[in-house]
């Protein structure tokens, strides 16, 4: 009988060698974008429906995760094939979800600790967040690790686009397209016909879900922020002017009535 003891390393043994033979027959796919872009759902679905590893990143360099790891060693180091799917998403609405999915970090207190005015966690939100992360991802991560410089061409007005650079296949598509739209794209893309997308709404199912829904309703920023995100490169290149006027005008409008009468939430 195997002791319990030494179970859990035989486990991650044939994860491993499971994984490496992944790599050996199938170009790996790399689910590789900028956190809170909504690829929850689409990684579980990818992992049910494509033959090879399927490895799901934010960033490559100095990450823990072993898979990673690996993955950079054969595919950044040694030039491999590999498949790559990145999202982008409007980037105030980015970083707000992003901003709650990190509470502890940037408030300095555990969510279930925390007693905050919608207006003191704006304060906080605007002094301690890191907002320029969406601006600059596929600069410091598709330029930087593959060679790929998506802004080099223009963006098309479907939010769908290919790339291809020596051993590297890429895809980018906006968010914000259709399930549906999305679903084509793949299937073309990795050769899937069978493929379907199995919808998760995560952000609900979060402790801080209601919380987050407070903050979207009644929370506005200031001109100068709205403009330097939606003014910048990365938004103008991935979204139409219509859609950036739409972004504005979402952030910048009037206050909704606090929806829970100043509370602390």
């Amino acid at each position: 009988m195997i002791p319990k003891t030494v179970k859990p390393t035989l486990r991650k043994g044939k994860q491993r060698l499971e994984f490496e033979l992944k790599l050996r027959i199938h170009s790996p796919l790399l689910i590789y974008q900028m956190g809170k872009v909504g690829s929850a759902s689409l990684l579980k679905s990818l992992e049910k429906f494509y033959p090879g590893a399927v490895v799901h990143a934010h960033s490559l360099i100095n990450n823990p995760n072993w898979k990673i790891e690996k993955l950079y060693q054969q595919i950044v180091l040694r030039k491999k094939p590999i498949n790559i799917i990145s999202l982008t998403r409007e980037p105030i609405g980015r970083n707000v979800s992003a901003f709650f999915q990190n509470f502890e970090r940037d408030t300095g207190v555990t969510y279930e600790k925390a007693n905050f005015s919608i207006e003191e966690l704006k304060e906080i939100f605007m002094k301690n967040f890191k907002h320029q992360d969406p601006l600059n991802w596929f600069d410091e991560n598709i330029k930087y690790n593959f060679g790929i410089d998506v802004y080099e061409k223009e963006f098309p007005s479907c939010g769908i686009k290919t790339y291809t650079h020596d051993q590297v296949r890429l895809l980018v598509m906006k968010s914000e397209i259709d399930d549906s739209d999305k679903v084509d794209a793949i299937k073309s893309f990795l050769g899937l016909p069978e493929f379907e997308l199995n919808s998760a709404n995560v952000s609900d199912l979060k402790d801080y879900s209601e919380t987050y829904k407070a903050f979207k309703n009644e929370v506005r920023f200031p001109l100068s922020y709205i403009e330097r995100m939606c003014d910048s490169k990365y938004c103008k290149h991935f979204y139409s002017k219509d859609e950036i006027d739409a972004f504005k005008h979402r952030w910048i409008q009037p206050k909704k009535e606090s929806i829970n009468n100043g509370n602390p939430v």
